[in-house]
């Protein structure tokens, strides 16, 4: 029996195929978060071999930035027309070109080639991303259970590997294009096996006619005019502002500021990533005891705590403290950000795809930003422009509270429960008055039945409902 024919696409799975499914993803998740770690791990290699400034990097890598919105452009189309099984295995092949050329272009030191590989890097970076998150959520219906968290687990993990094996490789001299080429290459034919293991169908849906060319922004349109939209926008790009900036400058940052080695600048980044998986882990929980906006305004504390404390660290002793904390403060940002974006289910879709184009306006902004800055100061104080998204999220917090009490922290429920009863025991104390002032009232019933005799008379005399002819109510 051949692969293919041993997991055909299928409408009506067995348990046996949906759990290979679900183990597909999962390596899915964890193969491009090992690709992507293994770009992010060679970073001051790179610059040092393409001779660049920060900002003559942070130029280049817009190039990534542009490959990234030009996929988001195509990715909802191309899933519908083609399917998701053909879009994995063509993002396979170009990731593994893209790749090359990424280091055939330090290698050679041409700026030209690196940029032309980046930029696929990050087109083949969003293909893959959108196909396997449509087949993650295909294994979550299935399974019946909210596992999506754990696929995207998957992904850190397999950015912490990739961190580990570049500093390996780093610590032991071997080029940059040596190292991606092993790495795209053994990741590509293993991928072959995984593709078809993790796509129960992944067929075209020809009847889903109304998807077009233009990503969230065709599908956003009247979300921007929405102030509310707009906010929970911002807290997004100031989550992918700061997990940008960690991922991109971090390393390099390591190795100009504190003369440190490409593999320990690796392990510092590791030591970012490793604690923002650990929260993400628990972010459920956090977030249910806290509340989004207490959580969302923690989280922008420690973010401040750790680039302040990275920048004006004494030595290199407290960079690990720093790397941390910066990383548990960015856990959880874009998740809550996009959490409340779907809120109102009727909106969820059009609303999701407009705070992703935030995202995208980060990457787009922010490598020039921070590179622009360095060539004034010291890179390590160029990082505090994520103090920038710190603000935003500690400003605008509350957007993305819900009007649910399942959103609700459990103080917050504690407040509205005293009010309610405070206000309760206060309507009930002055029907009590009331009713004392009535009974001493003089005019006694005699007094109530003239004045409605009087009421129904000038109700007669005019309109219904006009002044006068309505009793007060109690």
């Amino acid at each position: 029996m051949t692969l293919t024919s041993r997991y055909a696409p299928t409408t009506a799975p067995d348990a046996a195929r949906i759990r290979g499914a679900r183990l597909g993803v999962l390596l899915l998740f964890g193969f491009l978060g090992l690709l992507t770690a293994t770009f992010l791990s060679r970073v001051p290699s790179i610059r040092d071999l393409l001779d660049v400034s920060p900002s003559g990097l942070a130029t280049l890598l817009i190039s990534g930035a542009a490959g990234a919105l030009t996929a988001l452009l195509l990715t909802g189309w191309a899933a519908v027309r083609f399917g998701t099984r053909p879009l994995l295995h063509a993002s396979n092949a170009s990731y593994v070109v893209a790749i090359l050329a990424v280091g055939l272009g330090t290698e050679i030191g041409s700026k030209p080639v690196f940029a032309a590989g980046y930029f696929l890097v990050s087109f083949s970076f969003a293909f893959t991303n959108v196909a396997m998150n449509a087949e993650a959520a295909n294994v979550e219906r299935y399974v019946g259970r909210a596992i999506m968290p754990q696929f995207h687990a998957g992904f850190s993990i397999g950015m912490a590997v990739g961190l580990g094996i570049g500093a390996l490789i780093s610590h032991a001299g071997v080029p940059p294009l040596v190292h991606f080429a092993v790495v795209g290459v053994a990741s590509m034919l293993l991928r072959l096996w995984v593709v078809p293991l993790s796509t129960i169908d992944g067929r075209p849906d020809l009847e889903a006619a109304s998807a077009a060319v233009g990503g969230p922004f065709a599908t956003a349109k009247a979300e921007y005019r929405d102030p509310h939209v707009v906010l929970i926008g911002l807290i997004v790009l100031a989550g992918a502002m700061t997990e940008m900036i960690a991922a991109q400058w971090l390393p390099l940052s390591v190795v100009d500021d504190f003369g440190q080695t490409e593999s320990i600048a690796d392990l510092m980044y590791w030591v970012f990533v490793v604690a923002m998986v650990t929260v993400r882990w628990f972010g459920a929980s956090v977030i249910d005891r806290l509340g989004r906006v207490a959580t969302l305004r923690v989280s922008a504390t420690l973010v401040a705590a750790g680039v302040v404390l990275y920048a004006l660290a004494p030595s290199m002793a407290l960079v690990p403290v720093a790397a941390a904390l910066w990383g548990m403060g960015a856990a959880l940002g874009a998740p809550i950000g996009f959490s409340a974006a779907a809120d109102d289910p009727s909106r969820a879709a059009a609303r999701m795809a407009a705070v992703a184009s935030f995202s995208t306006v980060a990457g787009l902004v922010v490598p020039q930003l921070v590179g622009h800055v360095a060539e004034i100061v010291d890179l390590r104080y160029a990082l505090l422009v994520v103090l920038v998204a710190a603000t935003i999220n500690m400003t605008f917090a509350n957007a993305v509270r819900s009007s649910g009490e399942r959103n609700r922290s459990r103080r917050e429920e504690a407040r509205i429960v005293d009010s309610a009863v405070v206000a309760a025991d206060e309507a009930a104390a002055s029907s009590i008055v009331l009713a004392e002032k009535e009974v001493r009232s003089p005019s006694g019933a005699d007094g109530q039945d003239r004045s409605r005799e009087h009421a129904v008379d000038e109700s007669e005399g005019c309109c219904a409902g006009a002044p006068g002819s309505a009793g007060r109510v109690r």
